[in-house]
């Protein structure tokens, strides 16, 4: 179960096992913390200190929305699983070059096969044509010849980032409606970024916690640098997800449930999200949870494989451990 709290009135209080949610215009409401499964706030809640440690405890993530985006998101969760023989991995995979190299290179494999989901989206609800997808899929093709050949992280991510500059050049030309010309974003300025800001950080929050329960080092990663007040792991993880995010994005926006009425604009805080449309984003991102595209598939026939989101995603992650000792053994053979 997702919860979403988004009204600054709401206090929120622990009771034995569950959560009590008290608001001065309605009856109190009790959700038992086994049912939680993630935990959204806005704003400014009044929210007491026992329910994060309930929360903690109970291993349900947590995400504190900044509603104007002046500030990070931020993100609550348990601390690392006790694996250090997992950890000890990943640091050696990390500080050779070599081995790095090796990881990144997998992540932006990930990615790049990852783009048929979205890609076949377009297909079946925009009817974009043959001639168009081919192309990016040709494009997406030769750049995965080529990541062998990488001689840095740099230019891995030269490689990626030409790949991601089509698809959103491909998006513009689909969704000129939308004032879409290409990726915005701190803070975004247009309803499709607005959309994909929000969808990226909700699936960043899955995949750190899922990177945190498998134990690994979430400061530590390949294709993301480290770098001073950021997890660069999830960041690496979270790459082969945002295809979920760009078809989840495209199915919305193509149901009608949405106009441009849902969002509002300022200056300083972009393209927002109303709170009147709020709810049909997270109903609809609660289903999506539940019933969730694999990234990629053999195939972009109707019959696309689903699984729960966590499932999904802890798959990719123990992926990700078995490209590491696979790494490790190669290089410790050599």
């Amino acid at each position: 179960m997702l919860l979403v709290i988004d009204r600054k009135e709401t206090t929120v209080r622990y009771t034995t096992g569950a959560l009590r949610l008290e608001r001065p215009d309605e009856p109190a409401k009790t959700i038992p913390i086994q049912m939680l499964e993630q935990v959204v706030v806005y704003g400014n809640p009044l929210v007491e200190s026992a329910v994060w440690r309930a929360l903690a405890d109970a291993c349900v993530p947590a995400m504190l929305v900044d509603v104007r985006g002046k500030q990070q998101h931020a993100f609550i969760s348990s601390g690392l699983a006790t694996t250090l023989p997992l950890r000890r991995m990943q640091h050696r995979c990390a500080d050779e070059a070599g081995k790095q190299l090796s990881v990144a290179a997998y992540c932006v494999q990930q990615k790049l096969r990852s783009y048929t989901l979205p890609l076949q989206r377009l297909q079946t609800l925009y009817g974009i044509s043959a001639s168009r997808t081919q192309a990016f899929q040709q494009q997406v093709a030769q750049t995965l010849l080529k990541l062998p050949n990488a001689s840095s992280i740099n230019s891995l991510s030269g490689l990626e980032g030409q790949v991601a500059a089509a698809w959103f050049a491909l998006l513009a030309e689909t969704l000129p409606q939308w004032g879409f010309t290409g990726r915005n974003r701190q803070p975004p300025r247009d309803p499709v970024n607005a959309l994909l800001s929000l969808g990226y950080t909700l699936m960043l929050g899955e995949v750190r916690h899922a990177v945190l329960q498998a134990g690994f080092d979430p400061a530590l990663g390949f294709l993301h640098q480290d770098y001073p007040g950021r997890e660069s792991l999830p960041l690496d993880v979270l790459e082969s997800f945002r295809a979920i995010v760009d078809a989840f994005v495209l199915s919305l926006l193509h149901s009608a449930h949405l106009d441009k009425d849902s969002f509002y604009y300022r200056d300083t805080e972009g393209c927002r999200l109303s709170k009147a449309a709020r709810p049909v984003f997270y109903a609809t991102w609660a289903n999506l949870r539940q019933h969730c595209p694999r990234p990629f598939a053999d195939d972009a026939g109707s019959d696309w494989p689903h699984a729960t989101l966590s499932e999904i995603i802890n798959g990719q992650v123990m992926r990700l451990r078995e490209q590491l000792k696979s790494v490790d053994n190669q290089e410790n053979t050599a």
